[in-house]
């Protein structure tokens, strides 16, 4: 509540302009506390009285024969600082101190629409200020308590979504890597149509949770600023050919034209976070794909210098499709939004890769956008600054993390595999078994650590959760044998897909790390990489 002057008001008496200065020492001697009277005549205030003058005047010589019986007027201040009532006490302090400093001494005199209404002083004024900043500082001390408990409520709401969201993702990664993996298997096999057809629908179906549950693990990782960027240099050269290769069959299967440029040099090369690039363009392309039934979608990439080396890069996506209403382009970029039921009901989707490529573009320091005409198609852009490297120093940051080789020809080759689930040994065992290799499974840690020491393994998948012993601890312990073994090549497996698994794998001596549901592809380079003879005797001779 804002102070006003009326609450600082203090009970004196007024005096007339006639009263004698006598009259006046009696009223001031009478009440020690008496700081200041009014001089009023008709209601109004003429001047004022402050206790130290008048007594200076009085103690000086003859002073009080003066004055004792003449007219309060001539001791009187004649111009005193006056104030309505229902002036804010902190306007009253800003003229004080800018205006008249001398009314901290004198006190001041306050009117009601022109009227006399009372004396103030400065005593009293400080008293209020006093009482109001111990309310403050009391409200303000409340509000800080009640701002900590809500922290530690919000930490704690976090931390539980957190849990949660890491619970579900591994609950629903391990039977969907069932799911997903057996699906796979399946496709190996002799099939006719009918029972193609089937697996496939089975296969897409599991491959769109998957896609679910990716998009609300990014989101959540997003929204708790978990979400961290790896900047690389890449070749915009070799994110055109990249993105033709995935996205022009999908392209043909609708019938429709698919075109992708980049006005760069072939050689060019920027430093970008080049995943989550890509997570934003497929997902816009996906989107310009499905809701495009006739026509085109075309895909430019422009890039435009800002400066010494550093440049805009936009990406634009054109599309001959439905377009978005008018009434639902404002929430376009939400979470769970879009464009209406309708929509959803005719091509799915949950609206969540919209909200992620808003945040992951402003993430990089970007910003997205788009123009859109129901039944005429949509443009989509978005702008990302990118800072141009040398051609020379991308290779090393350019090439995967392992190599590409030649398949591992079929032969003789001992495997470990540490899984407690059974479903999971069974996917494991199959994509093996495609391969012509065998395994040794066990079901914990403890287990596995055991077998590394009693038989030479040339490769051991590690799932992370076992009982009796993690997957984590199982390798810590491998580490530390003090034999050969303990530089066998050990990939994690996990359904844990959220927070910071993967630096939990690599901190505990892991080489590698494969997410559930378990891909034939990623099985395959795992295999392919680690089974490899020159590279077995290359890790020998660094151990």
């Amino acid at each position: 509540m804002v102070g006003l002057v009326r609450d600082v008001l203090v009970d004196a008496p007024a005096v007339a302009t006639d009263t004698t200065g006598g009259e006046v020492y009696e009223h001031f001697s009478e009440d020690p506390d008496l700081l200041v009277m009014a001089v009023v005549t008709e209601g109004k205030p003429v001047g004022l009285v402050a206790r130290d003058q008048f007594f200076l005047r009085m103690a000086d010589r003859h002073g009080r024969a003066l004055f004792e019986r003449r007219p309060i007027t001539f001791a009187m201040n004649k111009s005193p600082l006056i104030v309505e009532t229902r002036t804010p006490i902190s306007e009253l302090n800003a003229q004080i101190l800018k205006d008249r400093p001398a009314a901290l001494m004198d006190g001041f005199i306050a009117t009601r629409n022109g009227e006399y209404a009372g004396v103030g002083t400065t005593l009293e004024l400080f008293r209020v200020m006093a009482r109001e900043n111990a309310d403050k500082n009391h409200r303000l001390s409340n509000l800080a308590e009640q701002l900590g408990r809500a922290r530690i409520e919000a930490l704690a709401a976090s931390k539980a979504k957190s849990d949660f969201l890491a619970t579900m993702s591994h609950e629903i990664r391990t039977p969907l890597n069932g799911v997903l993996g057996v699906t796979q298997l399946l496709q190996a096999t002799a099939l006719d149509e009918e029972q193609r057809d089937f697996v496939r629908v089975i296969d897409e179906s599991g491959n769109i949770l998957l896609r679910l549950l990716n998009d609300i693990l990014d989101l959540s990782k997003i929204e708790a600023g978990k979400m961290e960027l790896e900047l690389r240099a890449f070749r915009p050269s070799a994110l055109v050919h990249d993105t033709r290769t995935l996205w022009l069959g999908r392209a043909r299967e609708k019938a429709i034209a698919f075109e992708i440029e980049a006005d760069c040099d072939h050689d060019a090369h920027f430093e970008g976070d080049i995943v989550r690039i890509k997570q934003v363009l497929f997902n816009l392309i996906s989107n310009a794909i499905k809701f495009t039934e006739d026509g085109h979608v075309d895909v430019r990439l422009h890039f435009l210098p800002i400066g010494r080396r550093r440049h805009v890069m936009r990406v634009e996506i054109k599309d001959t499709g439905c377009g978005i209403p008018e009434a639902a382009q404002g929430e376009l970029f939400s979470a769970f939004k879009q464009a209406d039921a309708a929509t959803n009901r005719l091509h799915g989707g949950t609206g969540l890769g919209l909200a992620i490529c808003r945040r992951l573009v402003e993430l990089m320091s970007g910003s997205i956008g788009f123009e859109s005409t129901a039944g005429q198609g949509s443009r989509f852009w978005f702008d990302l600054p990118l800072r141009s490297v040398e051609a020379e120093a991308a290779p090393a940051a350019v090439a995967p993390a392992i190599a590409p080789v030649a398949p591992v020809p079929t032969q003789a080759h001992t495997i470990l595999v540490a899984e407690d689930n059974p479903v999971n040994q069974a996917v494991a065992r199959g994509f093996l078994k495609l391969r012509g290799l065998e395994a040794d499974y066990v079901e914990n840690g403890q287990a596995a650590v055991e077998a590394v020491k009693t038989r030479h393994y040339d490769l051991v998948l590690m799932d992370m959760e076992m009982p009796v012993m993690d997957g984590l601890a199982a390798c810590r312990a491998i580490r530390k044998l003090d034999t050969p073994a303990c530089t066998v090549p050990i990939v994690a497996l996990t359904a844990n897909a959220i927070g910071s698994a993967k630096d939990r794998c690599q901190e505990a001596g892991m080489d590698d790390f494969i997410t559930k549901p378990i891909m034939r592809a990623d099985l395959e380079r795992v295999l392919d990489a680690y089974l490899d003879p020159a590279r077995r005797a290359a890790r020998s001779r660094a151990a």
